[in-house]
């Protein structure tokens, strides 16, 4: 039994020394954090900062699966050791000083596990940071899917705590000396050179606070109070002008050696902080307020203490507060549609053993979409059942809805949940799948967000920016397969002499919601398909881009005259000019381009995804006309009119 016990223990340090190792597929699938978990803490995180004043920065991140898997493969975890920074809070501070307040404030804050700090001999200089990991909340900890904990994952979260100066030039730093050694081994001038310059940001960072205490000494020198108090503490404070009584006091009272306003001058920012920290609410921060926390905390002096009695101080001057003095002037939300679609899911993808009935294509999509549902919001709403059922859950600006009523045929989705990085954006997705005469599955999609408009926005082309359809689309196309007019297909479609008739059937189709896209080429002089006049234009690409929403097809110049012969295309007088590029929409009208078309194209390609980018290059030719022509089509798709007797309100109902 011993034996056995020591081989265990063994293999055990084996496995350790060797670390363990994931796929980042392995972790994309287990690790799921909300969004709402790392929004939490970086609220509580600065409503803290804010609360006591200081100047600072607060970013945030949630670890990609890629670079957790990065992270594996890098450092021995195993064991004991485990991953910490799942999470991670940047606090960027103005002042060098500052550090160590914000590493008090954090340490009241949360469960700290351990801190560390990076080390420097006496002749080096690198960036000045400070990591402390800290215990997750739980009531956070449970939003977390439950699978994270098997994969080598601590319950923990990291805070780095550094400088603005240094903050600007550490990732430089850290990628070209940090892991550049190579550059600096046989050039010791230069790395000399490197080190006086970070010795200078240093040197910044508190001479900075040098400057400010000595400035706030004359200021004291020069009666001035209210500078004084400003450029001592070093706080962001509110625009109140300090009470004439309260001024009055402390010229009278130079005549003391001790006198008041010295003793103003002389408490640490730690003292004050730690008094502003101690209020069961916050207040408002100004000369007025400073005075009134030190005098209760430290000077107790009966003529301040009934000025400020008479005054209410810690209310005076509230709406003057950033927190509360906003006034919001509530506007109704304006829908925008990032996607919508209407068309038949015929279970072509299906390739079931018996017989495709309206049954089981009815079912396999219901399991579609609700699964996309559990899966998006099933940690905000750890109660929704995981087989599909009529369940409604909401809190706060979350919600998902869902009616199913299998006997019937009909299923109705609604969700909505708050954009983590636009404030006042709600993005939401309906679904509404329903038979139609003669036992047809039909599904109707919008995917889009909610905002208050507002007169000063400048927006760019909603489908350029936003255009995407919801998870449970790609999957019901991929999985269960849908036809509109055509067949759908991701590879490049030639069409022969055979299939004139089903595209001349398609194009022609009322219930078509899916632009047919036809390019018309001539032969080289092998035979083959010459489409160099499209230059960078990539048909197979482009195929692969749109061919869930439009249908791409091309042909020979006999199978495309033939093609626009029987569509009848009367639009010129003579024969067209052959090579061409056709997009028939589903309203009946049509776009034609020719080689001069796509030659001379221009396109503003944004390089920002946001409303609010301007960053763009301009693109010229067959690259330019690609994207002109995926704009075409998305901003058709985007403004649609696929809803008739579909009342989306509805859905927001709780289920019977």
């Amino acid at each position: 039994m011993g034996e056995v016990f020591d081989s265990f223990l063994r293999s055990e340090a084996a496995s350790e020394e060797a670390g363990i190792t994931f796929t980042k597929e392995e972790l994309a699938a287990k690790v799921r954090v909300p969004p709402l978990v790392e929004q939490d803490l970086k609220r509580i995180i600065s409503d803290r900062l804010e609360q006591c004043g200081l100047y600072f920065r607060c970013f945030s991140r949630i670890k990609t699966a890629a670079s957790m898997a990065s992270k594996f493969e890098m450092k021995d975890y195993g064991g004991s050791r485990k991953l910490q920074d799942l999470i991670g809070v940047r606090i960027n501070l103005y002042f060098d000083d500052d550090v160590d307040i914000c590493r008090e404030i954090m340490v009241r804050t949360f469960d700290v596990i351990e801190w560390s700090t990076s080390k420097r001999e006496e002749d080096e200089f690198k960036p000045a940071k400070l990591n402390g990991v800290f215990r997750l909340p739980e009531y956070l900890k449970v939003q977390i899917s439950p699978e994270t904990w098997d994969m080598c994952i601590d319950d923990t979260f990291e805070i780095q705590i550094k400088t603005m100066f240094f903050e600007g030039w550490h990732e430089v730093e850290h990628d070209m000396r940090y892991k550049g050694e190579e550059l600096w081994s046989h050039y010791p001038g230069f790395s000399r050179y490197f080190n006086s310059i970070l010795a200078t940001l240093e040197l910044c960072d508190k001479s900075m606070v040098t400057l400010f205490e000595d400035l706030g000494h004359a200021l004291y020198k020069s009666g001035r109070w209210s500078d004084m108090i400003k450029s001592h503490f070093r706080l962001k404070l509110g625009e109140a002008q300090l009470y004439p009584e309260v001024e009055q006091i402390l010229n009278d009272d130079m005549v003391n050696t001790d006198n008041l306003a010295k003793r103003v001058f002389r408490t640490a920012r730690p003292a004050l902080i730690g008094q502003l920290l101690a209020r069961s609410r916050r207040v408002p921060i100004n000369v007025n307020t400073i005075i009134a926390l030190l005098n209760e905390s430290e000077f107790h002096d009966e003529r301040l203490t009934a000025v400020f009695k008479k005054r209410d101080v810690f209310n005076d001057g509230r709406e003057d507060s950033d927190a509360e003095s906003r006034h919001y002037e509530l506007k109704p939300l304006a829908r925008h549609t990032v996607f919508q679609m209407k068309t038949r899911v015929n279970g072509s993808r299906l390739h079931p053993d018996g017989e495709l009935t309206p049954d089981l294509i009815f079912l396999e999509s219901a399991r579609m979409i609700y699964r996309w549902v559990v899966s998006k919001y099933g940690n905000l709403f750890p109660g929704i059942p995981e087989e599909v059922c009529s369940c409604h859950a909401d809190v706060m600006a979350y919600q998902a809805t869902v009616r199913y009523h299998p006997e019937k045929h009909v299923m109705n989705t609604h969700v909505r949940h708050l954009d983590p990085e636009a404030g006042g954006r709600v993005w939401f997705s309906d679904a509404h799948l329903y038979e139609k005469e003669k036992g047809q599955i039909w599904v109707e999609i919008v995917n889009g967000y909610a905002e208050p408009d507002r007169e000063d926005a400048v927006r760019e082309s909603t489908a350029a920016n936003f255009f995407s359809y919801p998870g449970f689309y790609k999957s019901l196309v991929d999985n269960v397969g849908i036809i509109n007019a055509l067949p759908l297909s991701g590879r490049r479609r030639i069409v022969r002499a055979d299939g004139i008739e089903d595209v001349v059937r398609a194009v022609q189709d009322p219930e078509r919601q899916f632009p047919v896209v036809l390019i018309i080429s001539r032969s080289d002089r092998d035979g083959m398909m010459d489409e160099d006049w499209l230059m960078q234009f990539r048909v197979s690409d482009f195929t692969r881009t749109v061919w869930r929403y439009a249908h791409v097809l091309s042909c020979y110049e006999a199978e495309g005259r033939e093609l626009l012969r029987r569509l009848g295309d009367v639009r010129h007088s003579s024969e067209p000019q052959i090579p061409r590029f056709y997009i028939f929409w589903p309203d009946g009208t049509m776009d034609d381009y020719s080689s001069d078309d796509v030659e001379n194209c221009s396109f503003g390609r944004h390089l920002e995804a946001r409303d609010d980018a301007r960053t763009y290059d301009i693109v010229y030719g067959g690259q330019a006309f690609y994207h002109k022509i995926v704009t075409d089509l998305r901003d058709w798709n985007t403004g649609a009119n696929m809803w008739e007797g579909f009342q989306r309100d509805i859905l927001t109902e709780i289920p019977d």
